[in-house]
């Protein structure tokens, strides 16, 4: 039974979480659009592209999840989301930067922060029309998803 309840709970979190990825991600992507009036007509293909990217790894993000909740959950499958969410932000800041390869692009995860890097190259300049160098996600960002987490969509 103990099993059951960590996998319902489990696959509920897994959910939650990739719900709320999707509406952080079109969120972060239309604030950063309303910063540069030139990506406005491309934030519809970032965010295209962020919903894939999700969706890619849903698998993958649910065995984490699975995997992740023998640790963080109860016998009962119970979880505090604030104070996991705490704990995750801690570790992260001290993690030293670690390169991952999504595919087309690879960022770089750690010091509290994921960097995203913008190639410097014709395409990116008739769109950008300046070297940005890289998106960062901070915790700022963060919080904004656990708030979407912990309050609802």
């Amino acid at each position: 039974m103990i099993a059951m309840d960590i996998k319902q709970k489990s696959l509920e979190l897994k959910q939650k979480l990739i719900d709320s990825l999707s509406v952080w991600a079109d969120d972060r992507i239309t604030a950063f659009a309303n910063g540069n009036p030139k990506l406005k007509t491309i934030s519809v293909y970032l965010k295209r592209g962020a919903n894939n990217i999700i969706k890619k790894y849903d698998n993958e993000i649910g065995k984490m999840i699975e995997n992740a909740m023998i640790f963080i959950a109860d016998e009962n499958g119970n979880y505090n989301l604030n104070i996991l969410f705490d704990d995750i932000m801690s570790m992260f800041k001290n993690m030293e930067e670690i390169p991952v390869n999504l595919g087309p692009m690879t960022i770089t995860i750690g010091k509290g922060a994921i960097r995203i890097p913008i190639q410097k190259n014709a395409f990116t300049s008739i769109l950008l029309g300046k070297d940005i160098g890289a998106i960062r996600i901070t915790e700022s960002d963060f919080v904004e998803l656990k708030n979407i987490l912990t309050n609802g969509l």
